[in-house]
């Protein structure tokens, strides 16, 4: 039987965590911040506990009740996607074994592919920012100019 259960993004639990923070900068609890907010607390329960995420509504009136403008708490969640503690403590939450490191990954070469990283147990937004960061060596790798192996790669897709 399949589950059901959600695994959380690391976006949706640094939101999270950005949230707590900025609950223990005015040492608010969960039910005085849903009273200050007016964001029930079963929903901010839920919020905190990563089984729903907060739409924007509900985030500007939390930031609003915590006296912090949405730009900073999402500034925070922001970095936090960005630390590397951060992404390992939420790989070994979800399963997803260690993190990829950058340093160990050669860059994609127009020259030869066979150095791109394989990314198949990476997320896909740890796929996408590897290629953001990469961006130029995907464009020369993309732009290498055999049609003939261009062409049968796209005929090998699925």
């Amino acid at each position: 039987m399949a589950s059901t259960a959600k695994i959380p993004t690391i976006s949706s639990k640094s939101l999270t965590v950005a949230i707590k923070r900025a609950m223990a900068l005015r040492d608010m609890r969960p039910r005085e911040l849903a009273k200050a907010s007016g964001v029930p607390f079963g929903t901010l329960r839920r919020i905190l506990e990563l089984n729903t995420v907060a739409d924007y509504e509900q985030l500007s009136k939390i930031s609003d009740a915590l006296k912090l403008p949405i730009s900073q708490i999402v500034q925070d969640a922001e970095d936090l996607c960005k630390d590397k503690d951060f992404i390992a403590d939420w790989r070994e939450e979800n399963g997803l074994g260690p993190t990829p490191d950058d340093t160990d990954v050669a860059l994609a070469s127009a020259a030869d592919d066979s150095v791109v990283p394989d990314m198949s147990g990476w997320s896909a937004d740890e796929q996408a920012a590897y290629v953001a960061l990469h961006m130029d060596q995907f464009d020369i790798a993309a732009k290498k100019g055999d049609l003939e192996r261009e062409q049968t790669e796209y005929e090998d897709l699925p």
